[in-house]
């Protein structure tokens, strides 16, 4: 069964809102961004320093890669979960064919997945969060 309108058109804003507020993130990240102002923070010698702070600024550097890649991950999420809302199979959870409920595709709109479906694969993968204190 196919999503509620109302759901579609909620969750088609909210991808495209992440969706743009991340690709703004990467271009400001990676130097593409349009007014120019800064250098990227991830450029080379972005974080460049002239005393003992050299650890830092490798450290630093090697964070803003990081935080590159997951941006990159995030957007690849996004669109692929526009792509299925289009496509109409938003909702449906890739690994059962089960409807993912509403809840869950609004805490969440890049999910793939029921919490059943995820709980069995970080279980596998040894990915979960387990216990926490």
């Amino acid at each position: 069964m196919p999503i509620s309108t109302a759901l579609h058109a909620d969750i088609a804003k909210r991808l495209q809102e992440s969706r743009e507020a991340t690709l703004a993130s990467i271009r400001t990240r990676t130097g593409l961004d349009p007014e120019g102002n800064e250098p990227p923070p991830i450029g080379p010698r972005a974080h460049e320093v002239q005393n003992d702070d050299a650890p830092t600024a490798e450290m630093i550097a090697h964070d803003e890669e990081q935080f590159a890649d997951h941006e990159a991950a995030l957007l690849h999420e996004i669109d692929a979960a526009i792509d299925r809302l289009e496509s109409g199979g938003y909702g449906i959870c890739e690994s059962c064919g089960c409807e993912i409920p509403e809840q869950r595709l609004l805490a969440t709109p890049t999910v793939r997945t029921c919490v059943p479906c995820q709980e069995r694969i970080e279980k596998e993968e040894g990915t979960g969060r387990g216990p926490t204190m």
